[in-house]
């Protein structure tokens, strides 16, 4: 191989890591921010909220967008501060996943009432999917029940537990 082409290799690497350091570094600093905001919220629990980073381990690709992001990590610790389980999905894992779904299929009604249920709860923007929320919790109320149930259950997480 000639320097010059390895020179273009080696740059190549260099560029890849940077990118992938860049793409990491987002979700490291909002976790740590939101671990902050948490032990504030809970002053009682501040020192399992410090210890709790592991918990926050992205579980899906559409956790590199800020706001799906924190709101996971909001829940998990608002969890482990009040002594819930943390296990479970959370709403944004769930409105992760039926994001996907919602691509492949049209979502029945009580799947879009979950959607929207979980964007609300997650409090994510903008607030229109939220808004929906009433009309579908209406008209099928008990199946968007037992179909949150059924997929927080699905996307739980067993390592995802306070040492």
């Amino acid at each position: 191989m000639k320097p010059t082409e390895l020179s273009d290799v080696l740059q190549a690497l260099v560029s890849d890591v940077q990118q992938a350091m860049q793409e990491l570094s987002g979700p490291l600093r909002w976790a740590d921010e939101e671990i902050a905001a948490a032990a504030a919220r809970h002053p009682d629990a501040a020192a399992a909220v410090d210890a709790s980073f592991r918990l926050l381990a992205p579980t899906h690709s559409l956790f590199r967008t800020e706001d799906l992001y924190r709101a996971h990590c909001v829940e998990i610790l608002d969890r482990l501060a009040t002594g819930d389980d943390t296990r479970p999905g959370t709403a944004a894992e769930c409105c992760a996943v039926l994001s996907e779904v919602s691509l492949e299929v049209p979502l029945p009604t009580h799947a879009a009432g979950l959607y929207a249920r979980m964007w609300s709860q997650a409090g994510l923007r903008p607030a229109a999917l939220a808004d929906m929320r009433t009309h579908y919790e209406a008209i099928s109320a008990t199946q968007i029940d037992d179909l949150e149930t059924e997929l927080r259950h699905k996307l739980r997480q067993d390592w995802r537990i306070r040492q």
